[in-house]
């Protein structure tokens, strides 16, 4: 059954209303805040399926909106918009956080309401990737890739679908003990090079996959393929 809850954080009460009521008319629950504030209050209130939020805001912008959703929520999806900020460096940004999309505005509501269908039709527990020429899926700790099936450790299931969720982007040591061990503590290091030498095990089975080491950055999934 497809989810049905959109958090619509926007200040452009033009833009906001009939996008609210296009949704809505196809069968969607919107909750529209104009504030990162009141928009953060409702994403505790409604728990919702995804979040659709501008970048720039009268008081919070976007980016740091869904950083604090981010610090204790790395599955609900997030698509970012943005009027003015539209810029390669902002693209990253975005996807650094785990947005699935980052669109300029204007934008089409037809597109809008397919990625929205099309995100929330899949169950929420199930991840598809398509990396090199590897189809992967995971689901709880269960990775299956080619229809090969591993188990994996709770953490190591949650490191795997981090970079997978970022193929191709430079994520360092903080922000994986941060999303992953909830801490950046130096206690945590050795629990982080683990996860990564059993991922990096298992991937040696399909050569197309790595995880490589940037130094003095962090680490990368690619595809060599």
């Amino acid at each position: 059954m497809m989810r049905k809850k959109i958090l619509f954080i926007e200040d452009d009460l033009g833009l906001a209303v009939p996008l609210k009521e296009f949704f809505e008319d196809h069968g969607f629950e919107v909750f529209v805040s104009t504030t990162g504030e009141e928009g953060l209050a409702l994403y505790n209130e409604k728990k919702p399926d995804l979040i659709l939020l501008d970048i720039i805001l009268p008081d919070k912008n976007g980016f740091d909106i869904i950083s604090t959703i981010r610090d204790k929520d790395l599955t609900t999806p997030a698509i970012l918009i943005t009027g003015t900020e539209f810029n390669d460096e902002n693209q990253i940004r975005a996807y650094e956080l785990g947005s699935l999309n980052f669109m300029p505005k204007p934008i089409l509501p037809q597109a809008v309401l397919a990625l929205i269908q099309h995100v929330l039709s899949v169950p929420k527990e199930l991840k598809s990737y398509k990396i090199g020429a590897y189809e992967i899926q995971l689901q709880s700790q269960t990775l299956t890739i080619s229809s090969d099936k591993h188990n994996l450790r709770e953490k190591d299931a949650k490191l795997m679908e981090f970079l997978l969720e970022r193929k191709d982007l430079v994520i360092s040591r903080q922000v994986l003990l941060k999303q992953i061990w909830h801490s950046d503590d130096y206690k945590y290091n050795n629990l982080l090079d683990a996860a990564i030498y059993r991922v990096r095990q298992l991937l040696k089975d399909y050569p197309g996959i790595v995880i490589k080491n940037v130094y003095g950055s962090g680490y990368m999934l690619k595809s060599l393929s």
